[in-house]
């Protein structure tokens, strides 16, 4: 037990309390900073990717058109490679078109992490579902590993990154095609 009385036990508290709470403000104000900076990036990366726009609907009489942007997912990984700041990587593609972003200090992490991120980008963008939410088509591994050598990622570590999907049950390697599998929204 303490040799301070109660009284001055209590003051001490209340001086404990105001720097917790300044230490707070100060990590919300960091983290909100970060936030704001990671936005940039995305909003950065998002310019130099682009969107798709097509015709999706046009009327009878050809008087109505309904056309739908669509984000590339696959090349917007890649180019955020180039825009989030240093030590972040994009860690998935989700199914609602959000981004988890992590930070992650070793670059050889960060590195192997962004590549599989695209190739989950790449693997989902390209899978298609029926009506029923069950699996349509799917990639071939060809495909997968070309795409992502065209978004930047080198073709030996395409390849690397792709089997240790395969060995974590992200994807599953059947018959030259890739098929999300059962950790495939978790990783």
């Amino acid at each position: 037990m303490s040799d301070q009385s109660s009284h001055e036990l209590m003051e001490s508290y209340v001086d404990l309390a105001a720097e917790e709470a300044r230490y707070r403000r100060a990590k919300a104000d960091v983290l909100e900073d970060v936030g704001d900076r990671l936005a940039e990036g995305v909003e950065d990366a998002v310019d130099e990717a682009g969107v798709n726009v097509e015709v999706v609907h046009t009327s009878k009489d050809g008087s109505l058109q309904t056309l739908a942007a669509r984000l590339d997912s696959a090349a917007l990984v890649a180019a955020l490679n180039d825009h989030l700041p240093d030590g972040f990587v994009v860690e998935h593609v989700n199914d609602d078109g959000t981004l988890t972003v992590q930070w992650e200090e070793r670059e050889t992490v960060r590195d192997r992490r962004h590549d599989g991120a695209v190739l989950k980008a790449i693997v989902a963008e390209e899978t298609v579902l029926d009506a029923d939410g069950l699996v349509d088509e799917v990639p071939t591994r060809e495909r997968v590993l070309s795409r992502a050598v065209e978004l930047g990622v080198p073709e030996e570590a395409a390849a690397d990154r792709l089997a240790r999907l395969a060995d974590l049950d992200v994807v599953d390697l059947s018959d030259g095609k890739v098929y999300p599998d059962s950790n495939f929204s978790k990783f």
